[in-house]
């Protein structure tokens, strides 16, 4: 009898060790990734910043040259979307060096996985469009497509970051809808090609030109030993 107490005392000990062990991991666990949250939506404030101010440029260029009409349209904002996406990348390894911290580690590529489909859904919708005869183009439909497959690859990517970008991404989806469902009842003649320029200017201008600024204002400071 003794022998089986004991038995059961050193199990209870050991059961109790490993449960305080497990908690320990998964506190550290917990900590680690609320400091990368943390660290990514600094890094987020001035990408936002960036992404904004090129589309608020980039619609005021398309009115100064005269780029409008379905012909410039899906093109126009394709080349745009290039240089977005390579000065954001340019941004991302300054910061990875200014932080001494590796540029492709694995939280990033996880980030990258997860909005990959539908920045990639995007693109192929844009180059469809071209591929269409001027005359049968729609750009706000396409405008609406891109907001939505834009504000689904910001959700993807929140899984990461506090919670700011799935309401960001979920705003996208909504004006994209909206978007839809005015396009659904007008025809591609009616649109006013001036309008969808300064409609991308807005939508993924202003509203990260905002989203950015509230980063800049909320960021908490950084800890120092």
């Amino acid at each position: 009898m003794q022998q089986k107490g004991l038995a059961r005392f050193n199990f209870e000990i050991q059961s109790k060790s490993v449960n305080a062990n497990w908690a320990e991991e998964n506190l550290k666990t917990i900590r680690s990734l609320m400091e990368q949250a943390r660290l990514y939506r600094r890094a987020m404030a001035p990408l936002a910043l960036m992404v904004g101010t090129l589309g608020v440029v980039a619609a005021g260029l398309a009115q100064l040259l005269g780029w409008v009409g379905p012909e410039y349209f899906a093109g126009y904002w394709l080349g745009v979307a290039v240089v977005s996406a390579l000065a954001a990348l340019l941004l991302i390894r300054r910061q990875a060096l200014k932080s001494d911290e590796a540029f492709w580690s694995p939280p990033t590529r996880r980030v990258a996985q997860a909005m990959l489909p539908m920045l990639a859904a995007g693109l192929g919708l844009g180059l469809f469009e071209l591929l269409e005869h001027p005359g049968s183009r729609d750009s706000v439909r396409l405008t609406a497509f891109w907001l939505i497959l834009y504000g689904g690859a910001l959700h993807a990517a929140g899984f990461f970051m506090q919670r700011g970008i799935k309401l960001l991404g979920w705003l996208y989806v909504l004006i994209g809808l909206f978007l839809l469902c005015f396009s659904a009842g007008g025809s591609p003649s009616s649109i006013n090609e001036n309008a969808v320029h300064w409609l991308m200017g807005l939508s993924f201008g202003m509203i990260n030109l905002t989203y950015g600024v509230y980063l800049k204002l909320t960021l908490e400071p950084m800890e120092t030993e």
